[in-house]
């Protein structure tokens, strides 16, 4: 698990000092490409960062879904932590699929 930011209301310089928060830009970065950290997003993604736990997969998984979805929009539609993260590509082991069936596995 990855330190995660403390739910005050950081400076967005201190936000990208946070390891969760660190990897989160990054893989963003890396599937959405356009992909910025900002005083409009690092609320959600913070707070995304926290209700993963620091999880580094966990949060991989959901930085692949900025490729469409705000990090407030992914946020708001992540009721169950592994729900979100459903949904991996045909492809895929069945194990390698969702972060559920990994832990499962």
């Amino acid at each position: 698990m990855l330190p995660v930011p403390l739910p005050v209301d950081d400076p967005l310089e201190r936000l990208r000092e946070n390891e969760a928060v660190r990897l989160f830009v990054e893989r963003a970065v890396a599937a959405a490409g356009d992909f910025e950290l900002t005083d409009l997003n690092r609320a959600a993604v913070a707070d995304l960062c926290r209700r993963l736990d620091g999880l580094p997969l966990a949060i991989e998984l959901a930085t692949v879904r900025t490729r469409a979805l705000a990090p407030a929009q992914i946020l708001d539609r992540r009721h169950d932590r592994f729900a979100l993260l459903a949904g991996g590509t045909r492809a895929a082991l069945p194990r390698h699929e969702t972060l559920r069936t990994t832990l499962e596995w």
